[in-house]
């Protein structure tokens, strides 16, 4: 009997022993770790290559020592502070990739003369709006946008795009457009970006046509390498853009017609941002639409 009862209890022991490891895994396995091959490898990884190659040759123009202290500046903001909220929010600490690549965009579009305080407090905005308005764990609007136009409404901060090379000879907006290509193609984004540029010209053409002030300049230097910059690198952004084609040419048709609309009558620094935000808020109108569609159940028939 003494025995019976014996192999009764190893059995419940077993029984409770495989609970518990279901339900608190064993913390002796080690996490992966950041590897620098996997991200460089991933399309994260090659924008923040492409950006950084595109940043350097940019940095080809006269007093551009300023472009890579914001840089510098505003990626360091960026990787503390989204430190700081997974710490305080108690989530896995980890190199945060999203991080980096919006200090690369803040500080290569922000003119290279902007104060140090300027380029740190629109990378924070940016990363605060980033998580404070998500759907789900994704951000609904492009941060390094909200940062953006943060700083150049509140406080009149400059822009000059020069990670866009605007500020180089106009051969080396083929520099631009060949690293747009690699991206576009490896998240495949071609269609948003085909639609962009393709209203974003023929909204301009029509305009300068017809005789309307200004309208022309958004197709020469240092706006229309603004627009490709925008249009492969931020339009883009997988979190806040659609994944579908057919959303992809409404999202870049929207974007720019509205950029358009606010170059002739908003302003003519923040106009881009203000058509990729408009985008961003009408595919995170879509995403709630689809949540809130009722399931549709088909009958079951029973024989």
């Amino acid at each position: 009997m003494e025995r019976i009862e014996t192999d009764m209890q190893r059995g419940l022991r077993k029984v409770r022993d495989s609970r518990m490891e279901r339900m608190h895994p064993v913390k002796s396995k080690k996490r992966a770790g950041f590897s620098f091959k996997k991200f460089i490898k991933s399309p994260k990884g090659i924008v923040f290559s492409l950006l950084t190659i595109l940043s350097l040759i940019g940095l080809d123009y006269p007093n551009s020592s300023g472009g890579i202290r914001n840089i510098i500046l505003a990626v360091v903001t960026g990787l503390f502070m989204d430190y700081v909220v997974a710490y305080l929010m108690e989530r896995p600490v980890r190199f945060s990739d999203g991080a980096l690549v919006t200090g690369l965009i803040i500080g290569g579009i922000l003119s290279p003369a902007t104060s140090w305080y300027l380029v740190m407090l629109t990378t924070v905005v940016a990363l605060g709006f980033k998580h404070i308005f998500k759907d789900k764990r994704k951000p609904i609007f492009n941060p390094a946008a909200i940062g953006l136009l943060f700083s150049a409404t509140v406080f009149a901060a400059g822009d000059s795009w020069w990670s866009g090379l605007s500020m180089l000879s106009p051969w080396t907006t083929v520099l631009l457009i060949v690293a747009g290509f690699i991206i576009a193609d490896r998240i495949n984004k071609f269609p948003l970006v085909f639609s962009f540029l393709a209203v974003y010209i023929l909204f301009f053409l029509v305009l300068g046509i017809l005789g309307v002030t200004g309208a022309g300049d958004a197709l020469r230097m240092p706006y229309i390498n603004s627009a490709l910059f925008l249009a492969f690198f931020m339009l883009t952004d997988p979190p806040t853009s659609p994944a579908k084609y057919s959303e992809q040419v409404f999202f870049g048709f929207l974007a720019a017609v509205v950029s358009g609309a606010a170059f002739l009558y908003l302003s003519k620094l923040s106009y881009l941002l203000v058509g990729l935000l408009t985008a961003n808020a009408w595919k995170a109108l879509q995403a709630r639409r689809r949540q809130n569609r009722p399931v549709r159940r088909g009958r079951i028939n029973v024989n």
